[in-house]
């Protein structure tokens, strides 16, 4: 007989019997179906959040998961089965724009699932005021967006430790302007004038007790740095690696903390594979 007809011979017998299915039941065809071809319809197969890794930032986030700005995809690899990692980049975005997006990406209803979240800006924001006006953000304007941001973080739900803000990476002016003028853009990136972001970045993130990586320092304390930077702003593979060896420690706890989510192949039993799966 098939699973159709069996259903509606159901269906006769609950009528007949005065049985119904209220409103709110998790019944519904496709359960009635498991039900009837003795699949398992246990309510705990319904789909769990899996917990988060936002990554927010600009354009250093957004090509997080290329070849070369690869730190993100680093992440990913080294999270697998354990969470999901969102990439919430916005190339050419300053704080300014950010924190005007930021309740749009990351919600009150996010952060019970939030495992981490990265704050990687103030590239753009430390560019030239009279070269690059549209995107430049003066350093006391940068430092309270900054601020503004963490605390929409926490205010959601976010709890300090789970926050992590990575300052501006440092920048090779001369490399940077041959970029520029190869795709017609206003020149107005300078190393010296990032350091200032950089470190307010660190202060802020001090000021509000989260987690920071001080990549700027970082970055500028290696012999050969400017290999770190494909066209003089963006991370090559060899920065991006660079990067994810300066989370990895703050991502380590998650990885012995977190689960393995569902079984591993060789457990699942072939005559009932329900008995294991089902627990998960």
């Amino acid at each position: 007989m098939s699973i159709r007809a069996r259903y509606s011979l159901l269906l006769v017998k609950n009528l007949l019997t005065i049985r119904y299915f209220p409103a709110n039941s998790f019944w519904t065809w496709p359960s009635l179906q498991r039900s009837i071809s003795g699949e398992s319809t246990n309510s705990s197969n319904m789909a769990k959040p899996w917990p988060k890794v936002f990554l927010f930032g600009d354009s250093l986030t957004q090509y997080g998961n290329s070849s070369d700005g690869c730190w993100a995809a680093l992440i990913a690899d080294f999270l697998q089965r354990k969470c999901d990692v969102v990439n919430r980049g916005f190339s050419g975005y300053n704080t300014r724009w950010c924190k005007l997006i930021l309740p749009k990406l990351i919600t009150k209803e996010d952060a019970s699932s939030v495992a981490m979240v990265t704050v990687f800006l103030g590239a753009n924001d430390s560019v030239d005021s009279v070269r690059c006006p549209k995107q430049h953000v003066p350093l006391e304007e940068f430092s309270q967006n900054m601020r503004d941001i963490l605390q929409y973080l926490l205010d959601i739900g976010i709890e300090r430790q789970k926050i992590a803000v990575i300052s501006p990476p440092s920048c090779v002016d001369s490399k940077w302007e041959a970029e520029c003028s190869l795709r017609s853009i206003p020149f107005g990136k300078y190393n010296t004038a990032t350091k200032p972001y950089a470190q307010a970045s660190m202060a802020v993130a001090k000021e509000f007790g989260t987690q920071s990586i001080d990549l700027y320092s970082s970055m500028m304390a290696q012999e050969g740095w400017e290999d770190m930077l494909n066209d003089g702003l963006h991370l090559s593979a060899k920065g991006s690696n660079h990067l994810f060896q300066l989370i990895k420690p703050l991502l380590l706890p998650l990885f012995e903390k977190l689960p393995l989510i569902m079984p591993y192949w060789a457990d699942i039993d072939n005559e009932n594979p329900h008995a294991l799966l089902d627990t998960y």
